[in-house]
């Protein structure tokens, strides 16, 4: 008897110094949530000492958003246990309003008590997990500097610096893509070349900044007058290519007439009507990237010797 009270009694001493000791804070509630005991070195994380915290419930220390979430993982962890599909301790992370007033994240780990298969609370360890949420912010923020950065490189990569509009990489990335999706899904489309008539003569007359202007303006009047599945590449100097997937040649015609009757009326603000040459083309069974921009530029050149500022298709 004496042994085993000695023996009890070691035990005691030894769970009493691991609960003194450990870092995490062990508790435990009642249905309402309410402590009903608290380990000693709850003050060293949140600032309160035990017997503070005894008859408050322990999400009187959370902030809002952490009071509706710890809630809603307590219902639907009991409509599991209900359904029969209960498995283990419940883990939160919640942020815990310290004694004096600073906030920090903690982990919350709960697991129910039952008594004759009735539940009686929860018994559960608080953890301070601040470090692990800043590393894991800092950690999202350079993610989302990379993701800029990436994306300004791919946009350094694919468009063209002066007008805005994709390059002539981009654009045959992009024919190639769009020949497989017709390959696939039999998704027809349809290209516009477009060639700025007598170019040359607007850089020899009013210099190359005054074209260079040109060039911007009309990469913006093309933008402003295609649709957001169009896309509009720079070609090389002073041409330019559209893509219109799913357009039909008659509807390609139409976008073409559209822009070109847009470009001979608007005012450059230089002593020279600008206007622009077109070839139009629907896509072929059969074609590949170099036949159909054979097709379509041999298209632009009848244009320009048919007289220029015209759609041949």
């Amino acid at each position: 008897m004496e042994n085993n009270q000695k023996f009890q009694s070691h035990q005691f001493n030894r769970y009493k110094y691991i609960i003194e000791n450990i870092k995490d804070v062990i508790w435990e509630i009642n249905m309402d949530f309410v402590f009903t005991f608290v380990s000693p070195n709850s003050k060293s994380m949140s600032g309160y000492e035990a017997e503070e915290l005894i008859g408050y419930k322990i999400t009187d220390f959370f902030v809002k958003e952490s009071q509706e979430y710890f809630f809603d993982q307590i219902t639907q962890r009991m409509n599991s246990r209900i359904n029969g599909r209960y498995n283990g301790p419940i883990l939160h992370e919640v942020q815990f309003i310290c004694k004096n007033g600073f906030v920090k994240w903690v982990e919350a780990s709960a697991n129910p008590m039952f008594e004759d298969g009735k539940l009686t609370g929860y018994i559960g360890t608080t953890r301070d997990i601040s470090e692990k949420k800043e590393y894991e912010y800092q950690l999202s923020k350079y993610i989302q500097e990379l993701q800029v950065i990436n994306a300004e490189l791919e946009k350094m990569a694919t468009t063209d610096i002066l007008t805005g509009a994709y390059n002539r990489r981009k654009f045959e990335d992009d024919l190639d893509m769009i020949i497989h999706k017709k390959e696939k899904h039999d998704m027809q489309f349809s290209l516009i070349f477009i060639d700025i008539d007598h170019f040359k003569c607007v850089n020899d007359l009013f210099g190359h900044r005054t074209g260079d202007l040109v060039l911007q303006r009309i990469s913006k009047l093309l933008l402003e007058n295609i649709r957001t599945t169009d896309r509009l590449f720079r070609w090389g100097g002073e041409e330019f290519i559209i893509i219109l997937p799913e357009a039909s040649l008659e509807n390609a015609k139409i976008v073409a007439e559209k822009i070109r009757n847009i470009i001979q009326n608007e005012n450059f603000g230089i002593e020279k009507k600008i206007t622009i040459s077109m070839g139009v083309g629907e896509s072929l069974e059969g074609e590949n990237a170099d036949q159909i921009i054979a097709r379509i530029d041999k298209r632009l050149y009848q244009a320009k010797l048919q007289g220029r500022n015209r759609v041949v298709s």
